[in-house]
């Protein structure tokens, strides 16, 4: 069973890692606009809803991985990678909701600067809460 649960934890992690290259192919949206810019869009929303997904397998998969450790990792390091899951499905709560925004404005003809700015920020702190839960994940000896 541990078998399968880090496979899916393996790959629900790289699906994840579409946050790490999102902030770098968000600031495309803001050069298009239209048609292009709201197909673009939905693309992004597509990306946005896979990861939503292979955060939920990240969560189940490493709390059965967890469950049939022994010994426990320390708790800080559970705690940690907890706060940083949570914040990453924050974000991804946050881009998708400005994805949205940004596609019914690019419909309505109005200004979408502002909606692809925050989609950016918001990616950056996505991408770098990532990083930070793949680096404090694999290095629980760091707590130790």
């Amino acid at each position: 069973m541990y078998h399968v649960m880090i496979f899916l934890h393996v790959i629900s992690a790289l699906l994840l890692g579409a946050y790490v290259i999102f902030p770098f192919i968000v600031g495309r949206a803001a050069s298009l606009s239209g048609a292009a810019q709201e197909s673009f869009m939905g693309l992004l929303s597509t990306i946005n809803r896979i990861a939503q997904f292979s955060l939920i397998v990240t969560f189940i998969s490493g709390g059965a991985m967890i469950g049939d450790m022994d010994p426990k990792p320390p708790v800080i390091w559970m705690v940690l990678a907890i706060v940083l899951l949570v914040i990453v499905g924050a974000i991804q709560g946050m881009i998708g909701g400005r994805i949205k925004k940004l596609k019914a404005n690019s419909s309505a003809g109005k200004n979408t600067a502002s909606d692809a700015a925050k989609i950016k920020t918001f990616s950056w702190i996505g991408a770098i809460a990532v990083i930070a839960a793949v680096l404090i994940m694999t290095n629980p000896q760091i707590f130790s």
